[in-house]
């Protein structure tokens, strides 16, 4: 077994850090960290093998992480192990099941928009975006673009919201989303509580389409409504509830989406 490390100035517990807490870093460095025995099992399911990965001490008697270690050895994947003290201050995630992933955040560039996409403009919460992009997935869609203005898809915040969800889906960030939905000839649906709209329940949703999701508290930009083919509202009862949630509302108009292609 390799050597426990427990101080805070090794190189790789400084860099394991700065992927932690530093969405520049991550960019820079082009990896983000995946906590936890679910994240880790969706990675290893989707074919690809991470730059290295982290376990805690204790958690090399838990019989699950004994059987992830034993596919991450056999991919012959870096390995480093913690004291469990130093692994938590690493992760959001308890020692007893304390294993993390160093992977490799893909990088694609956006040329074009692809049918049965989603569109996020400024969303800031990663609890959110992971959300949404669980979401996405569970309802059939490909691909996720996101603004300039967007919290990074790569957190380790979004990675645990998404549940994995972002090893499965082709992500573009640092779209310029106005380009991308003037060029394209795919009918774009924008949410919007302004006039002129319709309601998502008249729409037909059968052929292939793109969704537009906006600021939490904004909403989508004015240009980008105005590019859009379609507004669309989600009737909800006559109460003191302004409005859903955003991720609350790529819900209910991706999965009626669903709903209407599986008749």
């Amino acid at each position: 077994m390799r050597p426990i490390i427990s101080s805070t100035q090794n190189p790789s517990v400084k860099h394991l850090r700065k992927l932690w807490s530093s969405a520049s870093y991550r960019r820079a460095r082009q990896q983000t960290l995946a906590h936890g025995t679910h994240l880790t099992q969706s990675y290893l399911v989707s074919g690809q093998s991470p730059a290295s990965y982290i376990v805690a001490e204790s958690a090399l008697q838990n019989q699950e992480i004994q059987s992830l270690v034993q596919q991450l050895d056999a991919l012959k994947v870096s390995q480093a192990i913690l004291t469990d003290s130093l692994y938590e201050s690493l992760s959001d995630v308890h020692a007893r099941v304390g294993i993390s992933l160093v992977v490799s955040i893909p990088v694609y560039d956006a040329t074009q928009l692809t049918g049965d996409s989603i569109l996020l403009d400024d969303i800031q919460d990663p609890g959110n975006i992971g959300t949404i992009l669980r979401t996405a997935a569970a309802a059939g869609s490909t691909s996720i673009y996101c603004s300039q203005g967007c919290t990074s898809l790569w957190s380790p915040k979004a990675l645990r919201a998404g549940m994995g969800a972002q090893f499965s889906l082709a992500l573009y960030e640092q779209c310029d989303l106005e380009r991308l939905v003037s060029t394209s000839n795919i009918a774009t649906y924008v949410t919007s509580l302004t006039e002129p709209s319709v309601s998502l329940y008249d729409l037909d949703l059968t052929h292939q389409s793109v969704w537009i999701f906006g600021n939490e508290g904004q909403g989508t930009s004015p240009r980008l409504q105005q590019l859009a083919t379609q507004r669309v509202t989600i009737p909800q009862a006559a109460t003191a509830v302004e409005s859903l949630n955003v991720a609350a509302s790529a819900a209910v108009c991706l999965f009626e989406q669903y709903r209407q292609r599986a008749k």
